[in-house]
Order: structure tokens, then sequence, then C-alpha cells
């Protein structure tokens, strides 16, 4: 079963993924903050990984440098509803996101169509 990790400090959004690719056949798991997304990714080792940009605590930059040192085959997809995320974008993708998403999430088909494909570049 594949493993899916979301990292975000809203939970109505943690609860949408979770049912929503549940229903898929993953296995999600929660985090409502990068310091606990980062223990669960150091031991599930999750195959993707969906992480808030700006959450309290640990930013999600952060977060995604911690992932691809401790889990490195996991592939991160950062996701925000941050101001001026263009810029950030770059970066991110710089730093090795495997892809960025707005918040507010335009279609969640295109979300799962992109994790489809992180699955394959596993």
């Amino acid at each position: 079963m594949t493993k899916l990790l979301t990292i975000d400090d809203e939970k109505e959004f943690t609860d949408f993924i979770r049912s929503y690719f549940e229903l898929r056949g993953f296995s999600v798991f929660v985090a409502n903050d990068g310091e606990e997304g980062v223990r669960i990714a150091e031991i599930e080792q999750p195959e993707v990984a969906l992480v808030d940009l700006k959450m309290p605590g640990k930013h999600g930059d952060e977060v995604l440098e911690d992932m691809l040192r401790i889990s490195p085959k996991t592939r991160t997809i950062m996701i925000t509803a941050s101001e001026g995320y263009g810029n950030a974008r770059e970066r991110l993708m710089a730093m090795g996101a495997f892809a960025c998403f707005d918040k507010p999430l335009v279609s969640v088909k295109d979300l799962e169509n992109k994790i489809k494909e992180a699955l394959l570049h596993e």
C-alpha cells in the first residue's frame, strides 16, 4: 500500500486529504506541524509527502530539507496559500521539491495525477 504523508496545520485540509486518498487505497499519515511530520517521515518512509510551506514552528522549507536528508526516496510536494509564492516556488523546486501546488486546490484530481507521477519516479 502506498504511503502518503500530509503535513499541514489546517486540520480541514488534512482531513480532506486523508479521506480522499484513503478511498483511493493509500495509507495516509497526518501531521499538524513540521516537527511531527519529520518524525513520522523518519519512521514510515512515505513514498509521497504533501508539505505546507507556512506553518507554526518548523517552516515548510525546513521540513523539505529534513525530508531530503532522512527520507531521500520520498517525493515532496509543497502546498501553500502564501502570497508571493511565485518566488518561493522556484526556490523550493531548486531545493528538491518534486512539485508545488497552490491552496486552496483548484483541482484535487490534478494533485492526484501529480502524486501518481511522483510514484513513477521512485
